[in-house]
């Protein structure tokens, strides 16, 4: 059975951008993940080494940020197999990344993107 751990809304810094400004002030990004993966060994078995551990996701995930890159697409993509590396019983990664202050000349909440992997 495929079930899933999920962090939302996670706060990172980063130097994501195609824009030579982005490159050198960074801004806040939000990230939720969703990794799926079978619950049923670490509910039955109350073993955190059966799960996603949160914290050293959120460790994982912030290493794979700190990569820069011009797309967040490819920030995306770093995340996924970052925690892919440190999860060897996750199936699979949704990662959604939130540009809330992104470079366009328009009144909105956030740009985002979803990658799965």
């Amino acid at each position: 059975m495929e079930n899933k751990v999920s962090l939302n809304g996670v706060r990172l810094f980063g130097y994501h951008g195609c824009l030579k400004e982005e490159e050198h002030t960074g801004a806040n990004f939000i990230v939720d993940a969703h990794l799926f993966l079978d619950l049923n060994p670490s509910s039955q078995t109350d073993d955190l080494d059966l799960t996603v551990d949160y914290e050293k996701a959120l460790f994982v995930m912030k290493d794979a940020f700190d990569v820069r890159a011009k797309l967040i697409e490819t920030a995306a993509l770093n995340i996924i197999k970052a925690l892919k590396q440190e999860f060897k019983m996750v199936n699979k990664v949704e990662i959604t990344i939130y540009k809330p202050t992104a470079p366009i000349s328009a009144d909105f909440k956030s740009v985002s993107i979803t990658l799965f992997g």
